[in-house]
């Protein structure tokens, strides 16, 4: 059986506690640097989604939201970067461990694993700090596309943008809704005609499994086909300002006089229709 001197005991139960101890410091130092899932939450990351702008507004909306999803990928490399370190500390400790009973059984000094555990250690702390900087940026960058939604310099000719863009949509819908709805209309038709034939006139389908098949009210026959070119087509042609949306492309100063005007005008006619809601079975009959 092996046995140690006296004093190469002495040596390695000595290079042992050092060891343990240094191994012991560094998971204190793994501790203090703070998880991704710490710096990261949930509504940091939010800040990184849901851009408020579509292809219309000033470029500028673009530009800034360019600089928020830059800092969020940096923030996310920044998160990988710091699970890799994480790795490699824990590498350093496992290898310190090992190394260190090694020379305990070779009856030598375990050999010094210090300045791997110091750059491992400053690496990782390093790298939360960094991140928690990062995140700051990422606050900065979305707090500077924010601002865009209460400057007025931009949303006057954002809006002005959309209303155009609006305008000619509708035209274009009014286009295609007269294309389609005459096509149902007709399709509609010609299946008539074609059910008409099969079922009534030449008898091709036995009455038994004709009952069961959905091909009367269903398909090209079903009402609501018809329903839906009607919404549409009511929707296409109204000329309501409500309704047709001309209200919310009022000139900015307009509009705010106009809805108290149009409010007073349905809160009115509201009240007058309540006034003759039956009480009891009876109509009240002081309608001014």
């Amino acid at each position: 059986m092996f046995e140690l001197a006296p004093g190469n005991v002495r040596i390695a139960l000595n290079a042992a506690d050092a060891a343990k101890a240094r191994v012991a410091e560094l998971e204190g130092k793994v501790n203090r640097a703070k998880h991704p899932d710490e710096i990261l939450t949930d509504s940091v990351l939010a800040l990184g989604s849901g851009p408020l702008h579509c292809d219309l507004a000033p470029a500028i909306a673009a530009e800034r939201w360019d600089g928020v999803r830059k800092a969020y990928e940096d923030c996310e490399e920044l998160s990988e970067r710091w699970h890799t370190l994480e790795g490699e500390a824990e590498s350093v400790r496992v290898n310190a461990v090992r190394k260190g009973a090694e020379a305990i059984r070779a009856g030598k000094k375990a050999p010094s694993v210090a300045a791997a555990i110091l750059d491992a250690e400053t690496q990782l702390e390093s790298c939360s700090l960094v991140l928690t900087d990062a995140v700051a940026d990422l606050r900065k960058a979305r707090s500077a596309y924010d601002a865009l939604w209460r400057d007025q310099k931009f949303l006057a000719p954002y809006r002005d943008s959309v209303i155009a863009a609006f305008k000619e949509q509708r035209a274009k819908a009014a286009e295609a809704y007269s294309i389609i709805a005459g096509a149902v209309s007709e399709t509609r038709r010609r299946y008539g005609t074609l059910h008409d034939l099969t079922v009534n006139h030449l008898d091709a389908i036995p009455e038994e499994p004709y009952s069961y098949l959905p091909i009367r009210s269903t398909g090209w026959a079903q009402a609501d086909l018809e329903n839906a070119l009607g919404v549409l087509g009511r929707q296409v042609s109204a000329t309501d300002p409500l309704l047709s949306g001309d209200f919310l492309t009022l000139p900015l100063e307009e509009i705010a006089d106009a809805a108290e005007e149009v409010a007073d005008n349905i809160k009115g006619t509201a009240d007058r229709q309540n006034y003759m809601v039956p009480r009891d079975g009876i109509i009240s009959t002081r309608l001014i």
